[in-house]
């Protein structure tokens, strides 16, 4: 049987907004909202084993869950889903703190300014479909034993993203129009990534393997110590450039269509 519990909370009068998300065990869906809420949707908590909780001061916003356990261990039976609609009509930070979720997420032309994605297990898909209207200053990605893929990402328009995991698998899909230089710094163990940016994209990678492979796919050339596409040698701008450092896992940067890679392994 359903339990369902309507979200609505208002944009508040506050100079900055922030909005976070605690979640456990559950289901995640998040999409663009039309009205003129920050934040619309159902949590549904088919065995009304985990309560919602919303808690706000001033700008934060805090929606999380409340465990019970043991009390209400016999009485899980499904995990809970969240479906929200997130406002465009002002920009905010928004952070997402989850354990073992799944998680789809389309979070284009939602203003954002900072965002933060931090999680222990599962698998999440986040993708930018659209440009971000605001200028993002901060993406930071902390995954644990988790499956992580992004699409659109130079349309989340930041200027720094950081990734930091082990024993996961990340995938990041430059797809959409960059339009400004962003820097893409990657620290992670027993993890594979993979990098893909379009063809006309500028990008230059710097990386490290202790244990681990560097690969890059056709279209690339080795140059100061770094790897370069065609528009990154002939000065295109703006450019993505990745730093990276591996341990005891791979990383992969190729271009939109390419098949073919080259590997480096390095001890």
């Amino acid at each position: 049987m359903s339990n369902q519990t309507p979200i609505d909370i208002a944009f508040p009068d506050a100079g900055e907004l922030h909005l976070r998300l605690t979640i456990g065990a559950c289901k995640l869906h998040i999409r663009p909202g039309d009205g003129p809420q920050w934040v619309a949707g159902i949590y549904d908590d088919p065995s009304n084993a985990v309560p919602l909780r919303i808690e706000q001061t001033e700008g934060t916003v805090r929606i999380s869950q409340s465990f019970g356990w043991p009390e209400n261990w016999g009485t899980f039976r499904e995990p809970p889903t969240f479906d929200l609609f997130l406002g465009k009509a002002r920009p905010f930070m928004l952070t997402i703190e989850g354990g073992a979720s799944e998680a789809e997420m389309e979070l284009g032309g939602i203003p954002l300014r900072k965002m933060t994605v931090k999680y222990g297990a599962g698998k999440q898909e986040i993708k930018f479909s659209a440009p971000n209207p605001e200028a993002m200053d901060q993406l930071t990605v902390v995954g644990g034993a988790a499956s992580m893929e992004f699409e659109g990402l130079a349309n989340a328009n930041f200027a720094e993203m950081t990734l930091e995991g082990g024993a996961a698998g990340y995938e990041l899909g430059f797809e959409g129009a960059l339009r400004r230089d962003a820097a893409l710094k990657i620290n992670t163990a027993v993890s594979s990534v993979e990098i893909e940016v379009p063809p006309e994209t500028a990008v230059k990678m710097s990386a490290e393997a202790m244990m681990g492979s560097v690969d890059t796919g056709d279209g690339f050339m080795k140059k100061d110590g770094a790897f370069w596409n065609e528009a990154a040698l002939r000065g295109a701008a703006p450019q993505i450039n990745v730093n990276a450092r591996v341990t005891m896992g791979s990383i992969r940067l190729q271009q939109g269509g390419s098949a073919s890679t080259t590997a480096v392994t390095t001890m």
